[in-house]
């Protein structure tokens, strides 16, 4: 067996889907990368590598890989986000040659069942950020069929906008919370990185009193909609200090959040260490770590909920980190604002090993989720699960006419 092809595309949905197609003599494989500014040319550079190569030799050629994309990032960045990628569809490729699962390939699953939890805002509809976090209208949602980016982003927030500000309304979020339960989700997820009408500086990293209140009335609020027996967890995308850290974990400690996540910058490793120390409640963190060592940090420190992107750190990474985490009975939950394509990857992985406990689905908001993958019996995603099914590789072929018709026009679509 010999790689013929290395192709790529980009569908333009909530996020930049990033797709790679690994073709060989035998057989195509599917994977999926997460975003990154200049993502699909770096691919391109590393393709000459895999030309001729057996596919089926992953560790050797990942390595080869890694050590000629050195120069461009060694411990994380967009490098590993092109090398995970093309892990997986080395992987899915294998799988089908051998006619077995992804979860089989990897000694058998625990679980088929992946429960989820749903990453929710305070309404529906589509939030679409572009390569370089700037809120963005698709263009294929677009009236006028050209994107349009709103320019007024609030350095403060993880895609923030200023007009969102004078509309936050903890309601609003007890709402959506109680929508997203009557769908069967068990775990909900809310932002509290978010723009308020209390607003001080916005590059201090504290919350203003005002802030602190809201945030919590809105902790409060969904906590009551969905009552005691539905996970809730909190993230803060890196936003705070430690000491506003802490004040804000102990006002939602009263709601039993399952988790507060990302309260500090992923380098500041003291300032972590010092929040999950002293929080009263749980800290997760790892979706802007990349390497086992990084983990093993991280569980050193404290944290018992690790939360690695597998569209970042590769699969085979993902699990050894995740044997890390048991080890010191931490739970593995990772972060997944991937496709079905990427999705399934986390979820065949998440189905072997014993700490895991959920699956993010950043995706209720995008109209074609399910409709990007062809192949399966039933439907993906089951009363709040995602349900695999013991099909070879990662169980689905990518739709690309469903693709191509959400394709990121400035970006090539398989060629």
């Amino acid at each position: 067996m010999a790689i013929k092809d290395v192709q790529t595309a980009v569908v333009e949905a909530n996020y930049d889907w990033t797709f790679v197609k690994v073709i060989a003599d035998e057989g195509i494989g599917y994977g999926e990368c997460f975003f990154a500014p200049g993502l699909t040319a770096l691919i391109r550079e590393l393709k000459p590598l895999l030309l001729g190569q057996d596919p089926r030799e992953i560790h050797r050629l990942l390595r080869q890989l890694r050590t000629a994309g050195f120069q461009a990032g060694p411990q994380g960045g967009a490098l590993q986000h092109a090398l995970a990628g093309i892990e997986t569809a080395l992987w899915d490729l294998l799988g089908k040659a051998l006619g077995v699962p992804l979860f089989q390939l990897w000694g058998g699953a625990y679980r088929l069942r992946i429960r989820l939890y749903a990453d929710c805002h305070a309404e529906s509809g589509l939030h679409s950020l572009s390569s370089i976090q700037v809120p963005r209208i698709p263009w294929w949602q677009s009236e006028t069929g050209e994107t349009r980016v709103f320019l007024e982003v609030d350095p403060k927030h993880h895609g923030g906008l200023r007009e969102e500000a004078t509309r936050v309304d903890p309601k609003a979020y007890a709402e959506r919370a109680k929508q997203v339960v009557a769908l069967g989700y068990t775990a909900l997820k809310f932002d509290l990185d978010i723009p308020t009408p209390y607003e001080g500086d916005p590059y201090n990293r504290t919350l203003e009193p005002g802030e602190v209140a809201l945030l919590t009335e809105i902790a409060r609020s969904v906590r009551e909609a969905v009552g005691p027996e539905v996970a809730l967890a909190f993230d803060c995308h890196w936003n705070f200090s430690t000491e506003t850290a802490l004040r804000l974990a102990q006002a939602l400690a009263p709601y039993y959040p399952a988790w507060l996540e990302d309260p500090v910058p992923p380098e500041a490793d003291e300032a972590l260490a010092l929040v999950v120390r002293q929080s009263p409640i749980t800290i997760a963190t790892g979706e802007n770590h990349y390497h086992p060592l990084h983990f093993l940090r991280l569980l050193e420190m404290g944290v018992r909920v690790v939360t690695p992107d597998l569209q970042k750190v590769g699969l085979w990474e993902g699990r050894r980190i995740a044997g890390l985490a048991d080890m010191y009975t931490a739970l593995f939950v990772p972060h997944n604002i991937a496709s079905p394509i990427g999705m399934l990857a986390s979820a065949h992985l998440a189905a072997t090993v014993p700490n895991f406990f959920l699956l993010e689905h950043h995706g209720l908001e995008v109209p074609f989720f399910e409709a990007l993958v062809k192949g399966r019996e039933n439907p993906l995603i089951q009363n709040g699960h995602l349900v695999l099914e013991p099909k070879p590789g990662l169980g689905v072929e990518l739709d690309e006419e469903v693709a191509y018709l959400y394709r990121k026009k400035d970006e090539p679509f398989f060629a």
